[in-house]
């Protein structure tokens, strides 16, 4: 390793992390979340293709959707304790393999089951990613950025979601659909290699109570001790942080409608209005990915601006989003000419997206360092298993027996407007949540 003087943010008594290790890991990383995103939105923009071929109904299609998600709930909550306790970049890049080869398998698949599967093993990597990645941001970067770097984080999940859907329904149209699950897949192994050459972060150096008290604190001296130590404690600690379980609500209801329009929206796009597959991903792509960067930016932005002025900034841009996306989202869905629909659904995307950063923010600013995966993998467990776990199959069953367009209509703007009440809820208490969490780490530190 190099020993001249590099630029480095300012860590006392650590091990220095260069700027450009960190913003080297964080590229990898948002890589990966624009990998894992396209990964699990193929299926969506080439689904019309085989649900003919494997003559499946609505119902039988959403199960599929369904799946990938059930699994990836489950494994979710496990592999953040594992994140707690292990090399955060080792179980990236493992998670990450584990991911890349489960999608290529699917472009061999041939029957129901056989597609069931490979997308069941597509969970399971995915799983992991999550919880160890936030976690890692939070410890590369400070406090006063924090909000900002995790949406431009969570922009791989649109721009994910956009090339899975545009190059999905591309490649269907040309190649055939087996080679849209070639051509996402591969990437995710080179990926994997580079997240495991990357710089492990210390856990919890930006998050010092006061950092000139301590120059005696060692490596691991900030909040006792590791979550994996002693799940249950950390467990009973949590259940008493009132915002986390707020968050945890406004979650499961925005998560069911997101897993349901990932799955189905370029469907009802062809279906409703006559597209072709690699038309309707485009429209779809291109609507995700513009509003999505436009408002995550945004979002960012605004949270952690308002941040500086108040305990409840990055909250309240949370609850703005889901209270003004929803009425968006209602008035999209009952066009059904494709320029009025796309201006709408486009304002409703831009709205929605400002939460991203914010909300996954606020988990990092109530939560000690050491416990962060394992809070983030309760939560994503939680939420998936009582939010989008349900709602392809339930889009699913509804379609069968009204329209998918009926479906979405029902469910979509319902659920975001209870998302946007439960927020409310945490401007009352997340204050004294993020008081409490410094409070605890100065206990620790005796």
């Amino acid at each position: 390793m190099t020993t001249t003087k590099p630029r480095t943010y300012p860590l006392p008594n650590v091990k220095p992390i260069t700027r450009r290790q960190a913003r080297f890991a964080f590229i990898v990383l948002l890589v990966i979340n624009v990998l894992n995103y396209a990964d699990r939105s193929i299926l969506g923009a080439v689904q019309t293709k085989i649900q003919p071929e494997f003559h499946l109904s609505d119902t039988e299609l959403g199960f599929i959707i369904s799946s990938f998600l059930l699994i990836y709930g489950l494994a979710t909550f496990p592999l953040g304790i594992w994140a707690d306790k292990g090399v955060r970049k080792n179980i990236v890049a493992a998670c990450v393999g584990i991911w890349s080869i489960a999608t290529a398998l699917a472009g061999f698949t041939h029957n129901f089951i056989q597609l069931l599967l490979t997308r069941s093993v597509l969970g399971v990597g995915e799983a992991g990613y999550a919880p160890a990645s936030l976690s890692m941001i939070g410890d590369y970067f400070p406090k006063s950025v924090r909000g900002r770097m995790l949406s431009f984080w969570s922009i791989g999940n649109v721009v994910g979601t956009a090339i899975g859907q545009i190059a999905g329904g591309i490649i269907a149209v040309t190649l055939g659909w087996r080679w849209a699950f070639f051509f996402v897949g591969i990437p995710g192994l080179i990926a994997a290699f580079l997240i495991w050459r990357a710089v492990e972060p210390e856990r919890g150096v930006y998050d010092r109570v006061d950092e000139e008290a301590s120059e005696d604190a060692s490596e691991g001296e900030i909040v006792g001790h590791s979550l994996g130590t002693n799940v249950w404690q950390t467990f009973k600690q949590i259940a008493h942080i009132r915002t986390y379980w707020i968050l945890l609500g406004s979650f499961i209801a925005s998560f069911f409608i997101v897993g349901a329009a990932t799955g189905w929206i370029t469907t009802y796009i062809v279906r409703d209005f006559k597209l072709t597959e690699a038309q309707a991903g485009l429209v779809s792509g291109l609507t995700l990915a513009t509003g999505s960067i436009i408002g995550t930016i945004i979002g960012g932005w605004l949270g952690d601006s308002l941040q500086k002025r108040r305990p409840q900034g990055r909250l309240i841009i949370s609850t703005i989003s889901f209270l003004l996306g929803a009425p968006l989202t209602l008035i999209a869905l009952t066009f059904h000419t494709i320029y009025p629909f796309v201006a709408f659904f486009t304002l409703a995307i831009i709205t929605l997206s400002l939460c991203l950063g914010p909300i996954n923010a606020v988990i990092q600013d109530i939560i000690e360092p050491d416990k962060r995966a394992t809070a983030t993998g309760l939560l994503l467990l939680l939420a998936h298993l009582l939010g989008d776990a349900a709602s392809p199959i339930i889009i699913g069953i509804l379609a069968d027996r009204t329209s998918l367009g009926t479906a979405l209509l029902i469910t979509a703007p319902t659920c975001l407007f209870i998302a946007g009440l439960i927020c409310l809820l945490g401007l009352r208490t997340v204050a004294g949540d993020m008081e409490a969490m410094q409070q605890r780490m100065r206990r620790a530190r005796g």
